[in-house]
């Protein structure tokens, strides 16, 4: 952010500052930095740059303050998740420092933070040790979710066909090589889309592949080996009963055709067939059983 230095904030730098004056000048800062993100919130909620003829926001943030638009907006979240904490504490005037590392970690679980935070301030905890522990608590659960994720991910990866982790490390090098600069940038576009298509290919195999156990995966996720045993235990099950079904379904059918046989030879029916192979031995009488 660019800074625009005057007589007045002009600071005489030939002594070190007194305890009184580091204390002083700390809650300035602290003061000029709240106003800043609530200031710079209230312009783009506002709309500032469409007043003063800008473009867009990155335009007006860009001239006038020398930021950058990502920059900007992380400024803006900061501000966001500071304003939510201070109205979820019940007390604006509560000081909990929340930096932008911080406002990073908890401004997608924010509602569940600031719900968090009213109930305890609620049940008579201080605001700000109920904002600052809820908020340590949410960010170590962050963390420990990633840890999980990050281990199973390396699992995963442990676990792939040898021929994908060759394509991977490869890949790999050659950006590493790339970034150093002992490579042209043709030569390693070159390489990585052969890997590339490589990694395809091999992904499609994989895939169908895994299209033959996906149930089977399902079922794993639900329960373990021990469910994917019992479903096929049950299909075992349904293809016996399907068996034993069809079997006494034909038994049954084969008893009533001999029983409608039966009673079509008492009728006078028979299974001879008169096939005449001449006209002048049109009655001739071939026995087909």
């Amino acid at each position: 952010m660019m800074i625009r230095k005057n007589a007045k904030t002009a600071v005489a730098a030939d002594r070190p500052l007194t305890e009184r004056e580091a204390v002083a000048l700390t809650g300035r800062i602290r003061k000029a930095v709240d106003s800043a993100w609530a200031l710079l919130l209230e312009a783009q909620e506002r709309e500032a740059w469409k007043a003063l003829k800008y473009a867009s926001w990155e335009a007006y943030v860009r001239a006038e303050f020398s930021l950058s638009r990502s920059r900007s907006y992380q400024l803006l979240d900061q501000g966001r998740v500071i304003a939510a904490i201070a109205e979820a504490t019940g007390d604006l005037s509560t000081s909990v420092d929340i930096s932008e590392a911080v406002a990073r970690d908890i401004k997608a679980d924010l509602p569940s933070v600031t719900a968090d935070i009213k109930t305890r301030v609620q049940q008579g905890e201080a605001p700000h040790k109920a904002a600052t522990d809820v908020i340590a608590e949410k960010r170590a659960a962050k963390e420990k979710a990633k840890a999980e994720h990050d281990r199973q991910r390396e699992q995963s990866r442990a676990a792939l066909p040898d021929a994908v982790k060759q394509h991977a490390a490869v890949r790999e090098a050659a950006i590493t090589k790339a970034k150093a600069g002992g490579t042209e940038a043709d030569d390693v576009r070159t390489e990585l889309v052969e890997q590339v298509l490589g990694l395809e290919d091999d992904n499609a195999k994989l895939k169908a592949e895994n299209g033959k156990f996906a149930d089977m995966w399902v079922q794993y996720q639900k329960g373990g080996f021990e469910a994917v045993i019992a479903g096929k235990d049950e299909e075992i099950r349904t293809l016996n009963s399907r068996l034993i079904q069809e079997s006494a379904d034909k038994a049954g059918w084969m008893k009533r055709a001999k029983t409608w046989q039966k009673r079509a030879i008492d009728l006078g029916w028979s299974s001879d067939i008169i096939i005449p192979l001449d006209h002048q031995s049109s009655d001739e009488v071939i026995r087909l059983d």
